[in-house]
């Protein structure tokens, strides 16, 4: 998994409450699950849209 700013933020907010003594609330493990899920949706269809130029080029040296 890629390490993010957003990941530092999430970081940072965690060791501010805990120095204070204040409970971690889950929806903030809730909010970096989703962004996580978001990250590696996009990567996902990156890595698809590069597998579909990948065959496009190879057919494309095919056909010449």
């Amino acid at each position: 998994m890629i390490h993010t700013d957003e990941d530092d933020e999430f970081e940072r907010i965690e060791r501010e409450q805990k120095m204070k003594g204040q409970p971690y609330h889950w929806e903030v493990d809730a909010i970096k699950a989703a962004i996580r899920m978001e990250r590696e949706a996009c990567a996902k269809l990156c890595d698809e849209a590069k597998a579909g130029r990948l065959a496009e080029q190879i057919r494309a040296r095919g056909q010449a």
